[in-house]
């Protein structure tokens, strides 16, 4: 990252602006582990409402265990995701009964679960273990993609893994969150919001675009 400390600024705004959602406000492996699986290609504000009701019906893995499967179906299929409803549950239930109910913290056994996959392995050892692994969804990609003007995936994600890496261990996860707002609500797809970003300062990709307007107004 060009910028030293750049996230100092980050963690700032997002002291101000965070999105406020259930399966933030804890450190167990089962909400998190449940939220995570919704939230794969859905709108987070779409998946708050359904995941407080399956939470107030399935309190603990071991409620979720012993549904029908329907029951559980049925709150997927809100979210048109019905068939991730069975991943959902093996991936608990394998916990359950391979682990005692206690998440392994280490990244490949956590990805030998079931329908755990890169993305839920890292967010599960970052939050509940507390052992921070790189969580990068399209809302990170986005971020980094324009502030270091790197385009190539596979170059960009080796980047974004080794400048998160070198955040302080301590509010690492913190940090990452932090991203995922700031993509999810000022570098959007479209129309971001550049000039209010606490990243401006780094992005290489707005330093070109007021260069550019700076060139018109001449």
């Amino acid at each position: 990252m060009r910028c030293a400390n750049w996230y100092k600024g980050l963690l700032t705004w997002f002291s101000r602006n965070r999105r406020k959602f259930p399966w933030r406000e804890t450190r167990e492996w089962y909400p998190i582990l449940v939220s995570e699986m919704m939230l794969q290609r859905t709108r987070a504000e779409n998946v708050a409402k359904v995941f407080v009701e399956f939470i107030r019906r399935f309190p603990t893995p071991e409620a979720l265990c012993t549904a029908e499967e329907y029951e559980i179906r049925r709150y997927f299929r809100r979210l048109g995701l019905v068939r991730r409803a069975d991943r959902v549950r093996q991936a608990v239930c394998t916990v359950l009964s391979r682990y005692g109910g206690e998440i392994p913290c280490d990244l490949d056994e956590l990805q030998s679960i079931p329908g755990i996959g890169s993305y839920v392995a890292a967010v599960l050892l970052s939050i509940v273990c507390r052992a921070y692994e790189p969580f990068i969804d399209s809302n990170v990609v986005r971020v980094f993609s324009r502030v270091l003007s790197i385009y190539e995936s596979r170059e960009l994600m080796n980047v974004i893994k080794r400048v998160l890496k070198e955040v302080p261990q301590d509010i690492a996860p913190e940090v990452n969150i932090a991203l995922i707002d700031l993509g999810a609500l000022v570098c959007t797809p479209r129309r971001p919001a550049c000039d209010v970003c606490p990243l401006n300062n780094c992005c290489s990709t707005y330093k070109a675009l007021r260069k550019s307007n700076i060139a018109e107004s001449q």
